[in-house]
């Protein structure tokens, strides 16, 4: 499998997929061998294993660093990751597109659309990306995607036989995600100055996650809350985050008080500022699977987010959900939210039914039927 994305200091959903499925696909397929392959300029050897949790996950670190390796092999279709990290039977991509390769048995996983249905989101996506992933759905024997929404737009979108894309649905770490003490809550909050009860936002800021209209909807409800924005810039396109800015400038100077930038926050922070929200606030305009949710589920959080893409196929009915083009639907919501503590009980006693029906360890079981199915396409 293609590890890289796990090694992301600053993971966002791609690389907490990666992450995850380096983690647990090991135990789904005790009898085969996997092989987590990355970019480590100083080398597994040097460094030590980066993801010590089988005996059957054999780790290969090419010392290069990524800043040379990406354009090197973009232009040149060179290093093979078969050079790299030996032969294979089948190669999970974990990002959309594999490494270069003239072995068989590829499988690239499709977290989403959004560089087709928001391509101002994706600038870093050139016709020269189109071109290779485009090939790539001819070429794969299998292809993952998160969801049935994604499925669908897939193969609406692209040239690819329907009978080999395979959906297998993210999962979530209940545990990683259960409520946070106290003592964690205002350790948070004391760092962020976030005071009395708050609303929030977990993602990265690009057009596609709709926080412009959020803060809009939060100027335009009557609530009396803070509204929460954890989340930093993406590389691809950090002008978004300008955007957000000017929004929250143009505000009356009132809500314009209450809210809260945090920047991105990591692992420890997220599971503190989910554990003391009062909600999750997640009208996104497009998403391939959207983690959040599911996370404020794990967090006893109750959820507002959007009735569209692949979010209701997420939630289902443990969240409230809106139109993510009217802010006026928006700010309803969130003064229900807010507004209404027996509804909030029941969602947090839905989420929490919810989640468990989305695990990492049905999707490890399902990707490895998956990469089997690769290797037998392939020969």
């Amino acid at each position: 499998m293609d590890a890289r994305p796990a090694l992301d200091p600053r993971r966002t959903g791609v690389g907490q997929y990666a992450a995850n499925i380096v983690r647990h696909l090991p135990g789904a397929a005790p009898d085969d061998e996997i092989v987590a392959w990355y970019l480590d300029v100083r080398g597994v050897v040097r460094r030590g294993p980066r993801f010590a949790v089988a005996p059957n996950l054999v780790e290969r670190a090419t010392r290069l660093p990524t800043r040379l390796f990406q354009p090197v092999s973009w232009r040149l279709g060179l290093p093979r990751v078969e050079w790299l990290a030996g032969r294979f039977d089948a190669l999970l991509a974990t990002n959309f597109l594999p490494p270069p390769t003239r072995l068989e048995g590829v499988v690239p996983v499709v977290h989403d659309l959004a560089f087709d249905l928001f391509p101002e989101t994706a600038p870093h996506v050139d016709e020269t990306w189109h071109s290779r992933f485009a090939s790539w759905l001819v070429r794969a024997p299998r292809v993952i995607v998160p969801s049935k929404a994604t499925r669908d737009d897939l193969v609406r979108l692209h040239d690819v036989d329907p009978g080999k894309v395979d959906v297998v649905h993210h999962g979530a770490d209940a545990h990683a995600f259960h409520p946070a003490t106290e003592g964690l809550v205002a350790e948070v909050r004391d760092r962020h100055g976030i005071e009395g009860p708050y609303v929030l936002f977990l993602g990265g800021l690009e057009p596609r996650k709709n926080l412009e209209a959020l803060v809009r909807a939060f100027g335009q409800a009557d609530v009396d809350v803070t509204l929460v924005i954890a989340g930093g810039k993406v590389r691809w396109i950090p002008e978004a985050e300008e955007a957000v800015d000017r929004a929250i400038e143009e505000m009356p100077s009132g809500p314009r008080s209450r809210i809260v930038r945090t920047g991105y926050v990591g692992g420890r922070e997220k599971r503190a500022l989910l554990s003391g929200a009062q909600a999750l606030a997640y009208p996104s305009l497009y998403e391939g699977f959207g983690l959040p949710v599911l996370e404020a589920f794990a967090a006893s959080v109750p959820v507002l987010t959007s009735n569209i893409s692949s979010l209701p196929e997420v939630a289902g009915d443990a969240a409230l959900l809106v139109d993510p083009h009217d802010p006026s639907a928006i700010a309803k919501g969130l003064e229900q939210l807010c507004g209404d503590e027996d509804l909030r009980r029941v969602l947090v006693a839905a989420g929490m039914a919810r989640v468990t029906s989305f695990t990492w360890e049905r999707c490890a079981r399902q990707t490895l039927d998956t990469l089997h199915g690769a290797a037998g396409a392939s020969g």
